[in-house]
């Protein structure tokens, strides 16, 4: 880069005068690399394949490489394998090949004869861009020892196939919940643990079978809760447990708790009860139907700010009654007077997920409205309105009210496109939840 900028400083560039340093300094002709990297959209996906001897070693071994039937393009990697086993220090790193992968098949000699390893990790030390996928074995030893792994860098390269492979159906969303409540306490960067809380709840949004949805939110609460109590008082991850177990909050002993931190009879150490902690803690008895207008107008008279007045309509926004929806929706979709930040704000209670039958019915109304709404609002707030009001109900009948409307070709380019991505997201949904359903037979 150096040199690309020396060369052409105070000049204008292409893309040809930027590969060409790039190319003298590795050494390699870029041209199919440009070709495939940079002409080509989507994501591949890389699979470890491989047999056992008798006595427990590699017979053979090769990465399989596949790509996605809209953009069946296969593009060459320089990537590392990473064989990790139990020792003193934890779950490290045994072995590692680095190699060049091309095509469907790529085989690995080197590993060929090699003790077999708890967990392989293919594109160690994330050396290509691609989606992962993960061994049997391999999950077997992360079910257990994911905390194990001394690495953060390999730990985040087993999160993210994890997570991937639970988007994509391969993992029952209920694996990748216990999955990561076995192993964030490990973690102590708090972004990773936000991250990973963030993507749990989805799977249980989203991805888990309502049948066992249920249970899981209140694995998460209570986990919440213990962690909680454990955490250093004052801490970043202190404050990310309490938001975390106010949000998975469902059952009338975790109401109990959440009452008590709001009326000061029960208390944890160093957790400051500020006005966004008393919101965040009364919208999530809000949405349960564990508290309701009498509390939210005494929080509000409480936090007479604007964010106050936006948190309000964000709980009133959240009432779990059939007369509270309809007033919300009303609003959000036909009062052109709100405030844009109070209309975002009313947006974000509309769907929660212990609601679904309340608000089931809601699937035909949103693709009645979204026209109207988007040739009457400003673009930034009819935007808002159409991701966040897309129906999160995962069933084939939001699939087909969705094809029914993209159907018309007059609708705009857009809000076509918002539209369709709420689409694929409902259709991913219920591939995921076939798969975690068919691991509850």
């Amino acid at each position: 880069m150096q040199r690309y900028f020396r060369r052409h400083e105070y000049g204008s560039t292409t893309l040809d005068d930027l590969l060409g340093p790039l190319s003298e300094s590795s050494g390699r002709d870029l041209t199919e690399w440009v070709d495939q990297w940079l002409r080509t959209s989507q994501v591949n996906t890389l699979r470890p394949v491989f047999e056992l001897t008798n006595d427990g070693r590699y017979k053979s071994f090769a990465i399989e490489q596949t790509a996605v039937d809209e953009h069946p393009v296969l593009r060459n990697h320089r990537l590392a394998v990473g064989l990790y086993s139990e020792g003193p220090n934890g779950l490290t790193r045994s072995s590692r090949v680095e190699l060049d992968v091309s095509g469907a098949r790529t085989e690995v000699p080197e590993l060929v004869g090699h003790p077999v390893a708890d967990l392989v990790l293919v594109n160690d030390d994330d050396l290509t861009y691609a989606k992962l996928r993960l061994d049997e074995r391999s999950l077997t030893t992360l079910r257990e020892r994911i905390g194990a792994i001394p690495d953060p860098l390999a730990r985040a390269l087993c999160w993210s196939a994890a997570w991937d492979m639970t988007r994509d159906a391969e993992l029952p969303a209920r694996e990748w919940v216990q999955l990561v409540l076995a192993g964030v306490d490990a973690e102590s960067e708090i972004s990773v643990v936000q991250s990973l809380l963030a993507r749990v709840q989805t799977a249980l949004v989203s991805y888990a079978d309502p049948t066992w949805a249920d249970t899981g939110w209140t694995l998460l609460a209570d986990h919440a809760l213990k962690s909680l109590e454990a955490a250093a008082p004052g801490s970043d991850m202190q404050l990310q447990w309490s938001r975390t177990f106010a949000s998975a909050a469902r059952t009338e002993e975790h109401a109990a708790i959440l009452r008590g931190v709001l009326d000061g009879s029960h208390t944890f150490e160093g957790l400051e009860v500020d006005a966004d902690a008393r919101w965040a803690f009364l919208s999530g008895l809000v949405a349960i139907g564990a508290a309701g207008d009498t509390e939210i107008d005494a929080e509000a008279e409480r936090d007479a700010t604007a964010t106050g007045i936006r948190r309000a309509a964000t709980a009133r926004a959240l009432r779990p009654t059939a007369e509270s929806k309809a007033e919300a929706w009303q609003l959000v979709c036909r009062d052109d007077e709100i405030p844009n930040a109070v209309h975002e704000a009313m947006l974000l209670g509309f769907w929660h997920p212990a609601q679904r039958e309340l608000t089931a019915g809601y699937v035909d109304r949103y693709f009645e409205e979204i026209g109207p709404l988007w040739a009457r609002r400003p673009g930034e707030i009819a935007k808002n309105a159409v991701q966040y009001l897309f129906p999160p109900v995962v069933e084939p009948r939001t699939i087909a009210a969705a094809d029914t409307w993209l159907a018309d070709a007059v609708q705009p380019a857009p809000l076509r496109r918002l539209v369709h991505e709420g689409r694929d997201g409902i259709a991913r949904a219920l591939r995921a939840r076939e798969r975690d359903a068919d691991e509850g037979l």
